[in-house]
């Protein structure tokens, strides 16, 4: 399901210099480069005579020029320039390609998809380049849908199978969630998590200190983990799920964590860990999605300690009818309310 009234991650900042690149996003080509002020524009990556991709050309005085006969576009999407009519008694005709809204902040260049203008900013990554916070950002291409890669990172009951001894122990203890749901979100607390006796815990917790954690939803495709401890240390791990195709996600993820002076060397470890354990997550989703594809139609079943799914699937069908104008807003019968649920993991 593609939601397109919302901001979604094109690139990464570093990405985007002189020449111009070519990103999917919901199954659309587009061309990304950047003007003569430096800020960054999204094209339809074809250009109107000859439907040549954009993205092989150069740039050129903050101009996205076509490989094959020159015509270059400005950031709208206006054809500035056709160098064959060029001393021509002509003028150049008015001949316009689309254009998306961009938005660079956080060393990323988001692209709004919708046909109507943005009413707000992209959500930033919590606490990324501030005083006093050390983070660090991953790239993976998962294939598989945003949904497939959502739930994962939001679901505890896996970790004690794909990543036991790493980020959980074999031992599945009883812990108590706490669901709430917002119209545009939801968070799930948990109560009464004890030391999972991993490889992270041993290294990067505090032993006997009081630990919060929760998982959080934002629409359309982010995720957010937090550990919060009572000694200062605080780690986030977010995930924004861009859509490339039906099978296919690009997921950006930022880690940010707060660890005092001894920050940069935790990085050290900790850095290569998390991508450890998101290869890990790579793997299952990738065997899960192969494998889904052996079969004419997939089919699942939601029990209660699914807790992120559902509601994720119902925010995206109120969305889609809303972008559709069959519905005037978002508004679930179970925003604002909150549940209980006992799980095992």
């Amino acid at each position: 399901m593609y939601l397109r009234e919302f901001w979604y991650i094109a690139a990464q900042s570093r990405e985007l210099r002189t020449r111009p690149i070519s990103r999917t996003l919901l199954g659309e080509s587009l061309v990304l480069f950047r003007q003569k002020n430096g800020l960054p524009a999204a094209l339809i990556d074809r250009c109107a005579h000859r439907n040549m991709a954009l993205s092989l050309g150069n740039v050129e005085n903050g101009c996205v020029q076509c490989p094959y006969h020159g015509w270059e576009y400005e950031g709208g999407g206006h054809c500035v320039r056709i160098p064959s009519l060029q001393g021509s008694a002509k003028c150049t005709p008015d001949v316009s390609i689309r254009s998306y809204p961009t938005h660079e902040s956080n060393g990323f260049i988001w692209v709004y998809m919708g046909v109507e203008q943005p009413a707000s900013q992209p959500l930033p990554f919590p606490h990324y380049g501030e005083t006093g916070w050390s983070g660090f950002v991953m790239k993976t291409r998962f294939p598989t849908n945003p949904l497939a890669c959502l739930e994962n990172f939001l679901d505890c009951p896996h970790t004690t199978y794909v990543h036991r001894g790493w980020f959980r122990s074999k031992d599945a203890q009883p812990v108590r969630a706490k669901v709430r749901y917002a119209k545009d979100s939801m968070e799930v607390e948990f109560f009464e998590e004890r030391d999972a006796k991993s490889i992270v815990s041993r290294l990067l917790f505090p032993s006997e200190a009081k630990m919060v954690h929760t998982d959080k939803f934002f629409m359309p495709t982010t995720s957010r983990v937090d550990y919060i401890f009572d000694s200062g240390r605080h780690f986030i791990i977010t995930s924004h799920c861009a859509p490339i195709s039906e099978q296919e996600t690009e997921v950006y993820t930022v880690v940010t964590f707060r660890f005092g002076r001894i920050a940069p060397l935790v990085r050290l470890f900790f850095e290569p860990l998390c991508r450890r354990i998101i290869r890990q997550d790579f793997n299952i989703l990738k065997a899960q999605s192969e494998h889904m594809q052996r079969f004419e139609k997939p089919q699942f079943t939601f029990v209660e300690s699914d807790l992120v799914a559902p509601y994720i699937l119902k925010l995206w069908q109120q969305a889609a009818l809303t972008e559709k104008g069959m519905q005037k807003e978002p508004a679930d019968p179970i925003d604002g309310s909150e549940r209980e649920v006992l799980l095992q993991f």
